[in-house]
């Protein structure tokens, strides 16, 4: 399925990951990590987590 995102705006998604790798190659290998062992909690869910948008309560509708 094709992203619905310009192919401009993928690309720079894809500059600025590269960015991140070089300057912190080990933190980004670990957060790779995380979305790999977690790929069925899904990629939106942890984002949400990662920038203090939701908790785990929250994504579950507990709160």
């Amino acid at each position: 399925m094709p992203a619905v995102a310009s192919l401009e705006e993928l690309k720079a998604v894809a500059e600025q990951l590269g960015e991140l790798r070089s300057r912190h190659p080990e933190a980004y290998g670990d957060v790779v990590e995380l979305f790999r062992r977690h790929r069925k909690v899904g990629y939106k869910n942890i984002c949400k987590m990662m920038m203090g948008e939701a908790t785990a309560e929250k994504l579950k509708g507990l709160e």
